[in-house]
């Protein structure tokens, strides 16, 4: 059975102060894009350094950071030997480089769950990975483990993973090939476009969507061998 409550983080709903401070990352963003920063040693010699991205807003202005911590030593050998299924630690920093969040996942066999916190350790939400035949699925649950939306795409959708209610309503879509007015912003294949523009979502649902596209890139991107 899948643990969905890892001991280091409380499981009740944030303080205002510190919905405040995660709601700088989305607030009146209706897109935000995440692309990803390749260090020399991956353009060059392949090696698999910790992960970092910049978070982008629609008109390609610089709004935040996404940081894999290194862990050292062993941090570079999860990295090398476990790939997309090691486990992983990640700050979320907003445009004054101030942490605003923490991710965290567990080295898995088959299916990933990532754990989203505040800067403070209390849960803000989840997204976990779950069987589907011949589909990519994701359930998106609340501080309540309750879920709210999900992932559901084919798999022969290679770029677009599209986000469902629980009722199964299309209501957004995170996207490696973004196409129309945004497209300008991708300067090379490792970014993703995350559509926030749903108006039921609050913030702290905003940013369980935004954390599921670092999902799907560790998941279905991280070993791609034609990412660089």
């Amino acid at each position: 059975m899948r643990n969905y409550s890892p001991h280091s983080m409380r499981i009740r709903r944030p303080d205002e102060k510190s919905i405040e401070a995660i709601s700088s990352i989305v607030a009146g963003q209706g897109q935000l894009f995440l692309k990803q920063k390749l260090e020399m040693g991956e353009l060059i010699l392949n090696f698999e350094t910790k992960n970092k991205y910049e978070i982008l807003t629609s008109s390609g202005q610089y709004h935040g950071a996404v940081i894999e911590e290194s862990g050292g030593f062993w941090g570079f050998l999860n990295r090398t030997v476990f790939r997309s299924h090691r486990p992983f630690k990640i700050t979320v920093y907003n445009k004054s480089n101030v942490p605003i969040l923490r991710l965290e996942r567990k080295f898995f066999w088959m299916f990933s769950d990532l754990f989203i916190s505040d800067s403070h350790g209390t849960r803000i939400g989840s997204i976990h990975r779950r069987f589907g035949l011949l589909r990519k699925k994701y359930d998106l649950m609340d501080f309540n483990q309750m879920v709210f939306a999900q992932i559901n795409a084919p798999i022969w959708r290679i770029w677009t993973f599209k986000i469902f209610d629980v009722r199964g309503k299309e209501i957004g879509s995170i996207s490696k090939k973004w196409t129309g007015v945004f497209k300008e912003v991708f300067t090379d294949s490792d970014s993703f476009g995350v559509d926030l523009s749903y108006s039921e979502w609050d913030t702290l649902k905003k940013v369980i969507v935004f954390c599921a596209a670092i999902s799907v890139d560790f998941d279905f991107f991280e070993d791609n061998s034609n990412r660089h």
